[in-house]
């Protein structure tokens, strides 16, 4: 921790005033003395002064309350900035700030993200100017002063403030006091440490006052992109690296030798060697296939699986990989391949689920296996997502027996965003790369290039800068061969390569950049030909781009690719932001029209729509051609976002109709759309708060609009986060009547799924499952997946808690899993959970757990967060079968948990009564009698005589008697309102309790054999088993009492 810090000028004798940085006499930087806690080092740093210009005048201007909030306002806007760039702020010195980059945390690039944050404070000022000049008539300016050197910090991570003091400090402020209003003045040290990124222009050479040498000062006028990675090339020999090569050769040969599956994690940091390791490495593997992550991108989920499967099926061979299998295992895979052509290996996505595409990836995986082992490459693992890292661990759990390996790439970044990946496996293994010794280094910097004798101090230099890593030597070697400097930082290097490139070469560089990573050479020529920039065909400049190892060939020659690919992708981006912002936008409208000829998809074609609109916002082009740009890629990515909705990809859908709502308008019918489907993906994605949001805004839209329908839909599915159930049906009941007058059969469908859910919880299933027939129909007309879904869960439920008999109840289930589950895992989620519960009430409970089990599996690779909190109900309604009562608690205390982490209330009162029931069953009726009056709560008739019959138990054992006769007529009345066994099974034993607790044990056992009939007519074994034993005892205790009681509960 800090303590406290005295500070003194090491020229004058006078101590400064408590808490200053410089000597007011001399300007030099004060040094703290005796009574410092802080621990200190010497280190490199940053230093950024940034200063009012005319705060007097200013003051002068302003009452001193508006004073006080436009100063702290401004504070805010640069600590802002300074902090999203990793810099610390020192200290707030009047009207001044100072901050350093490099303290607590040091970054390689230090120097670059202090201008970065420079120029972002005056940028940032813009805004803040339009805001004040608006409210009280002011602008501000800003002066700015960077300096770059070695400095005495105090180092204490948990420090608000770094604490610096030499004379770096002193010239930085020095520079701040010589900048004119928005200017930036940088020291010498500062553009060596920044590189050629920060563009400069001559500011004189300043005599500053506490500084003994003049200081050549710059003003910087421009700030490119700053980054240390670089292209790769592969085509050298293999220097190094023999004992990680080793043990996957060994790994290849456990796999022919034993076939089981395994995981290999290859972790580096970037430029280490881990892609061209295994490169090295799967030389010798029959069957591999590679896939790469992306930080982002315009594909699906598990897109990076889908193109390793791709490449493993080209390299066996379809029909040569699956020749030798019996023939019922050959159709299987042959079935299994199907599936993953409609889903997986068409667009990356987990159609028609992430289960379903799971087993047809082990099955097929496995027949490829048999005779070869198969090996899956994931690179750039560290920007895989959640769901695909999850599939490659259960694809090695199915393939348990099978010669397939996964094996990914990835930085240490890995671990800290999935700490737990590939733990607890056991056949699971890592290799941690580490810098090239300066001997391997040296070697392969010979491969390289061809050093001249008088140029060997270049390659010196080389090996010293890349200190093992063989990314940085290979382009520092690379520039050293075409010019004679060698740039300061990576970013640098780069941008001199593509600078260097022919004028052809250098074009289609920057028209692949606009592509993307990946593209494909015919895309490629149709962009160039629209603009005539290769009027000799692009191929030539392909084999050049290809030949100086800035593109790679997808396939083994340029001939043989149809895809080609940046080797880097820092080459895309400096070839990319090389190009003015209005070029890019052109370039990418252009783009656009080419994937459109070549049905790339609404996701690629809106997303350069929406970069070019992005673009021309950027430099303040907003006219009529450019609103139209913005309203195409809003459609075409909400549309996008829609069908992945539709094909069950929450995540990508998440993405596509964020994009799509941040282009729309306000108050237009896309931006509308847009709002209430992010809303309902947000609601699937456990996000309800934000869910609710949209959803208000977008029912607000369309009610100032005029737009009933939309309205409609809105309020609709806010009704899914309100617990007033019969609010709720009103919505629904009024939304039915204009969807049916409007032929909207989405609509129709979800108001009768609503209004059937009402009538279950009356009680009324007959009624409820005419409405849910109604809804399945006009599901079926829209092709709405979603709402199919919810009619035939809803319909499950139906035959659960209504007249069918179990065993009609199990078959009609099972009908209609065959009938409408075939690819549409969300039907068979939902009607999963009901399944559960009858098989139960058959004692099937093995298979109940089971089709949980698959529930969970289905919902949760969908990505519905609304599983956490159906599933556990559904499972403790078959432990409560099973006398379980503990499991039976916990899994409603873990469905209590998602209900509210959910907002999704109104499962929580229903939850509530279960766990006081169970309880009650262990003699506490303190819960039951803690619940809300049932005669005030104006409950539905189902919900009503489970609750008074749970209450009239318990205020029995407290000895209310009066009161607990009463409630268990009132829960039969209730029970005889509804058309369900079960709950009138369950409120006549509940009176037969009662009945029991007040020593009535005749009319105990005749309640009790009411509650039999019930239980035996739907079929519902236990609970027919335990009244008839109820009723047993009742009247053996009659009968050992000697007591009578007549039939209005009277003793003669």
């Amino acid at each position: 921790m800090t303590g406290s810090i005295r500070m003194k000028c090491p020229r004058c004798p006078e101590p400064p005033p408590d808490g200053a940085a410089f000597c007011p006499g001399c300007g030099t930087a004060c040094v703290a003395v005796a009574g410092t806690a802080t621990a200190e080092e010497r280190r490199v740093v940053t230093v950024v002064f940034c200063d009012l210009v005319g705060s007097t005048a200013l003051s002068g201007r302003l009452d001193p309350e508006t004073l006080r909030t436009v100063t702290l306002r401004y504070f805010a806007l640069m600590r802002a900035r300074i902090e999203e760039h990793g810099g610390t702020v020192e200290k707030f010195i009047g009207d001044a700030v100072m901050a350093v980059f490099g303290v607590p945390v040091r970054h390689e690039d230090d120097a670059h993200r202090a201008l970065a944050a420079a120029r972002g404070m005056i940028t940032g000022l813009d805004g803040l100017n339009a805001e004040l000049e608006r409210e009280h008539g002011v602008r501000l300016a800003v002066r700015i002063g960077v300096n770059t050197g070695e400095v005495v910090v105090s180092v204490d991570p948990a420090a608000r403030q770094a604490l610096v003091s030499g004379e770096v400090v002193n010239i930085g402020a020095r520079l701040e006091q010589h900048a004119g209003p928005g200017e930036i003045l940088i020291g010498p040290a500062t553009l060596r440490a920044a590189g050629p990124s920060a563009v400069t222009e001559p500011a004189g050479v300043l005599s500053l006052k506490g500084v003994d040498a003049p200081v050549p000062a710059l003003r910087l006028v421009g700030l490119h992109e700053d980054d240390p990675e670089r292209v790769r090339r592969f085509d050298t020999p293999f220097i190094g690296r023999e004992q990680e090569l080793a043990e996957l050769r060994l790994l290849l040969r456990k796999l022919t030798a034993d076939p089981r599956s395994h995981l290999v994690t290859v972790y580096g940091e970037a430029g280490l060697g881990k892609t061209r390791l295994l490169r090295e490495w799967l030389r010798d593997c029959p069957a591999y296939g590679e896939g790469r992550c992306r930080p982002y991108g315009e594909t699906g989920t598990l897109s990076p699986l889908a193109e390793a499967v791709r490449q493993v099926l080209t390299a066996v061979g379809e029909d040569a990989g699956l020749a030798g299998l019996p023939v019922h295992e050959r159709i299987e895979a042959e079935q299994a391949l199907r599936l993953l052509r409609s889903g997986l290996l068409a667009d990356g996505t987990p159609s028609p689920s992430a289960d379903d595409t799971l087993m047809a990836l082990a099955c097929l995986l496995d027949a490829l296996s048999r005779e070869r082992p198969v090996v899956l490459v994931l690179d750039d693992c560290h920007w895989a997502s959640a769901p695909l890292l999850d599939m490659a661990e259960r694809l090695l759990d199915e393939l348990d027996r099978s010669a397939v390996a996964v094996v990914c790439a990835a930085r240490p970044e890995l671990l800290e965003a999935h700490p737990g990946w590939g733990s607890g496996r056991m056949r699971s293994a890592s290799l941690m790369l580490t810098p090239l010794t300066r001997e391997e280094a040296a070697l392969l910097a010979g491969e390289l290039i061809e050093v001249a004798a008088h140029r060997q101090g270049v390659l010196e230099g080389a090996l010293d800068r890349a200190e093992g890593n063989p990314l940085y030597l290979e382009h520092l070697t690379a520039v050293a061969a075409q010019c004679d400097d060698l740039p300061l930082t990576v970013h640098a290097l780069l941008g001199a390569r593509i600078d260097a490139l022919p004028p052809e070469e250098r074009t289609l560089l920057q028209l692949a950049a606009v592509l993307g990573r990946e593209f494909r050479p015919a895309d490629l020529t149709e962009l160039a030909d629209a603009e005539h920039s290769c009027p000799g065909g692009s191929a030539a400049g392909l084999r050049g781009l290809v030949r100086r190892r800035l593109v790679e060939p997808g396939g083994r020659t340029l001939a043989m690719s149809s895809v080609l690919r940046f080797g880097s992708a820092l080459v895309q981006e400096t070839a990319y932001r090389g190009m003015a912002k209005k070029v890019r936008a052109r370039r990418h409208e252009h783009a656009a029209r080419v994937l459109v000829r070549h049905e790339a998809g609404d996701a690629a074609v809106g997303t350069h729509l929406a970069r070019a609109h992005r673009l021309l916002a950027e430099l303040g082009m907003r006219d009529e051609d450019t609103d139209v740009l913005r309203t195409r890629a809003a459609g075409l990515l909400i549309r996008a976002g829609a069908a992945a909705l539709a094909r069950s990809d929450l995540p990508w859908a998440d993405d596509l109709l964020t994009q799509g709502l941040d282009l729309a308008a306000p108050g237009e019918p896309a931006a509308t759309e847009a709002a209430r489907r992010l809303g309902e993906t947000k609601v699937a994605r456990g996000e309800p708060v934000r869910g609710r949001e949209l959803l208000a805004g977008a029912l607000d839209t369309a009610d100032r609009a005029g737009d009933r329908l939309g309205a409609a839909h809105a309020r609709l599915a806010l009704t899914a986060l309100d617990p007033r159930h019969g609010a709720a049906t009103e919505v629904a009941e009024a939304a039915l009547a204009l969807f049916s007058v409007a032929g909207d059969d989405q609509g129709i469908a979800r108001a009768c799924v609503r209004i059937a859910q009402d009538r279950q919880r009356q009680g009324r299933h007959a009624e409820a499952e005419s409405l849910l027939r109604q809804a399945l129909d006009h599901a079926g007309r829209a092709d709405a997946e979603p709402e199919r879904a919810l009619a035939l869960g809803a319909v499950g439920i139906s035959l659960w808690r209504g007249p069918t008999p179990v065993g009609r109840a199990v078959a009609r289930c099972e009908e209609l899993l065959t009938a409408h589950g075939s690819g549409r895992p969300t039907v068979r989620a939902t009607l999963a959970c009901p399944l559960a519960v009858l098989l139960a009430l058959q004692g099937r409970h093995d298979e109940a757990r089971e089709r949980l089990a698959e529930a969970a599996r289905l919902a949760g690779g969908l990505g519905y967060a609304e599983s956490a909190l159906f599933v556990p109900l559904f499972a403790a309604e078959v432990e409560a079968l099973t006398g379980t009562p503990d499991r039976r608690l916990a899994l409603l205390d873990e469905a209590a948990r998602a209900g509210r982490e959910l907002g999704a209330t109104g499962a929580l009162p229903g939850i509530a009564r279960e766990r006081a029931r169970i309880l009650l069953e262990r003699g506490d009726p303190a819960p039951a009698l803690a619940l809300p009056d049932p005669q005030e709560a104006g409950l539905p008739p189902a919900e009503s005589a489970d609750a008074e019959g749970l209450r009239a138990r318990a205020l029995a054992l407290t000895g209310q008697p009066d009161a607990a006769r009463a409630g268990a007529g009132r829960a039969t009345a209730a029970a005889a309102d509804t058309d369900s066994p079960v709950v009138r099974g369950t409120a006549a034993l509940d009176r037969a309790h009662t009945l029991r607790t007040l020593a009535r044990h005749d009319d105990a056992e005749r309640a009790a054999r009411t509650a039999q009939q019930h239980f035996a007519a739907k079929g519902h074994r236990l609970g027919a088993d335990r009244a008839a034993a109820f009723a047993d005892d009742s009247a053996a205790a009659a009968r050992s009492t000697g007591r009578r009681s007549g039939p209005e509960g009277r003793t003669p």
